[in-house]
């Protein structure tokens, strides 16, 4: 359904200018830190510079250049945190920027993938399947009949990547998720829409949310690294207690020191110490290295998957309310920040990725590795619930902010309220797969006492976009989105689809066969499971437009009988004589005939269609004019009672 250019609504101009604005402000943040990150790092090294300096011009006296190094240390760990801190906040803006790009990309409801359209791979890894934070309440499971009808998953764009803007695949898998699972409990909607409609107001929160989250863009590998480790740490089992094999480090450590101070005085009987430090060191490596290893592996190349949540978690705590759905969410990463100690963690990761002769010497001396095992684990075993949780609620921000985004851009929407009473009311509904200027609105409202639409008309007109418009915009009430459309009501229902069909060769599935399958699914639907929204277009295709017709007006007056909302496109003339001005209605789309060929409006009309066109899509195509007269020759001979007449 395509029609004339619109004009951009006055919302959509607004939202650009606040875009643009915004941006040139972030900018400007952006350059300020991105000095002040410039300034630490040379300060960073002339601190470094002053520790080692001395040991060249005072390496005689090494007392001095000790005493030198060591407040040189401590300053540059200072120095370090405030560099780490300048660096967090530029790569903060980073993040805001590219999410502010993209949304000037899709601003006005452009037609564009931003991050990914493909449908994210089932994972088996039972450490990533992540808790529940956020409640769906009872669900209705979408298949692969109607994923394909309602594109959800289509390519190049269907409407996974429309709405698609998490930035790691944890979050485009919650996404799915809940695309896949459809909510029927009208409260649990009403809460997704109230978190939704939160973020989409707040457009600057938004923003700084998932410009965070950007951080973990490419990341993807090391945060699922990060949450396996988690789902996988244990306390570490050695042959002696790990505080007894800690002290002992310390101890011989201390030792260590002293001895290499002596040897540096001249005086090497110190060197039997420290030839007993290493000795003892590496016979108690040699029983726990494997432990260590298996305890540590884990941990190796994640520290920066762990970054970025840490920095998302943070930016969570500070911008999310404490009411509505969104309260929850930031509650869990209050926890992570605080008591989830995820910010020691980090700092500790970095340990793990040691390696080379220093973590050689640094093992033979201390014990480097059961420090670095036992500071990880005492800061993830106590807290694994805490941290998988945050991922989870990380995933669930993602997804929700993804649905504010497309409520932000898109030019004309609205948020569905739930009815009491069953039935499906749209006004001025649009396909979000169409493009706005071109896009034309139609009304549709199915309730008890109109339950069934025959939808008939010309190839072309707009009957299949029509019922996918309806399809689409029911799925995203359903998911706590806004929905493209004027207004909408609606009861939650099951929704089933059988728009396209197609045959199986690898299942020895014929076209008619596959049809006849998804059909059965609502003439069999259990009783019992709520009301169903059944989209049906042409049913029965794939056979003789006799038996077609046949099979076609049995399964209706079956549905007649049932509560469930229907919605059938067809070309048989046969259906629309079952309306009976209550329960089944007729509507049908036109076009006209004019001097540049076939003109279609898009809109729907009260009634059954009257006109056939497939001779003129002949036409149009270049077909022989013989075969154009010996077709208008068999539609100009009389009709036999009882012929299966269509409108084409």
């Amino acid at each position: 359904m395509d029609g004339g250019r619109q004009s951009a609504p006055k919302k959509i101009v607004e939202n650009r200018a606040w875009l643009t604005a915004h941006r040139e402000e972030i900018q400007r943040q952006r350059e300020h830190w991105n000095r002040v990150e410039t300034r630490w790092s040379w300060l960073r090294l002339l601190v470094f510079l002053v520790g080692v300096v001395p040991w060249f011009i005072w390496g005689a006296i090494p007392l001095v250049p000790a005493v030198v190094m060591g407040c040189a240390a401590v300053l540059f760990c200072w120095v370090v945190r405030r560099h780490h801190r300048s660096r967090g906040e530029r790569e903060l803006r980073d993040g805001m920027l590219m999410v502010l790009d993209e949304g000037q990309r899709r601003s006005g409801g452009t037609l564009e993938v931003i991050r990914s359209a493909d449908r994210p791979p089932e994972v088996e890894d039972e450490a990533l399947s992540l808790p529940t934070v956020l409640e769906p309440g009872p669900t209705w499971s979408l298949t692969d009949q109607e994923r394909d009808d309602l594109d959800v998953f289509g390519r190049p764009l269907g409407l996974f990547g429309l709405l698609n803007r998490t930035s790691g695949s944890l979050g485009a898998r919650r996404l799915r998720d809940t695309l896949d699972q459809l909510c029927l409990s009208a409260e649990r909607i009403l809460a997704r829409q109230e978190a939704v409609r939160w973020l989409e107001r707040r457009r600057a929160e938004r923003v700084r949310l998932m410009g965070a989250a950007a951080l973990l863009r490419n990341e993807d590998k090391r945060l699922a690294g990060f949450a396996r480790a988690v789902y996988q740490a244990r306390p570490l089992k050695l042959f002696l207690p790990t505080p007894v094999l800690r002290w002992w480090a310390v101890l011989t450590t201390a030792a260590a020191v002293f001895a290499i101070g002596g040897l540096l005085f001249g005086q090497f009987i110190w060197g039997w110490l420290l030839f007993g430090v290493l000795l003892a060191n590496a016979l108690i490596l040699r029983r726990i290295g494997a432990a260590l290893r298996e305890a540590l592996t884990p941990w190796r190349d994640v520290a920066w998957g762990a970054r970025g949540f840490l920095i998302a978690a943070r930016q969570g705590a500070v911008d999310l309310p404490e009411q509505t759905e969104l309260g929850k969410l930031r509650e869990c990463f209050v926890k992570v920040v605080e008591r989830g100690e995820l910010p020691s963690l980090c700092r500790r990761l970095g340990w793990a990725e040691h390696g080379g002769g220093l973590h050689v010497v640094l093992n033979y001396v201390g014990l480097h590795d059961l420090h670095v095992a036992a500071a990880i684990l005492k800061r993830v075993v106590p807290h694994r619930e805490v941290l998988l949780t945050g991922l989870a609620a990380l995933a669930d921000l993602e997804t929700l902010a993804s649905l504010a985004c497309f409520a932000a851009e898109q030019p004309i929407v609205c948020y569905p309220t739930p009815a009491t009473e069953v039935g499906v009311e749209i006004v001025e509904g649009r396909h979000p797969l169409i493009v706005p200027q071109r896009v034309v609105p139609n009304n549709a409202k199915l309730t008890p006492n109109s339950r069934i639409w025959i939808v008939t008309g010309s190839n072309m007109a707009g009957k299949s976009t029509f019922l996918r418009m309806v399809g689409v915009n029911v799925l995203l009430a359903q998911i706590g989105s806004a929905v493209v459309a004027r207004e909408m009501s609606w009861s939650p229902l099951r929704l089933m689809t059988d728009l396209q069909a197609r045959d199986s060769l690898a299942e020895d599935e014929s076209y008619f066969l596959a049809e006849v399958r998804h059909l059965r699914r609502m003439v069999l639907s259990p009783e019992g499971t709520g009301v169903e929204l059944d989209l049906i277009d042409e049913p029965f295709r794939g056979t003789n437009s006799q038996d077609q017709s046949a099979a076609s007006v049995a399964v209706l007056n079956h549905m007649v009988k049932s509560s469930n909302l229907v919605l059938l496109a067809t070309h048989d003339q046969h259906l629309t004589k079952l309306a009976d001005g209550g329960v089944v209605s007729n509507f049908h789309f036109r076009e006209d005939l004019g001097s540049g060929g076939m003109v279609f409006d898009y809109h729907l009309y009260d009634g059954p269609a009257r006109t056939r066109n497939a001779l003129r899509v002949l036409e149009r195509e270049g077909y022989p004019p013989r075969i154009l007269a010996d077709a208008q020759a068999w539609l100009s001979q009389p009709t036999e009672e009882g012929s299966w007449d269509k409108t084409h």
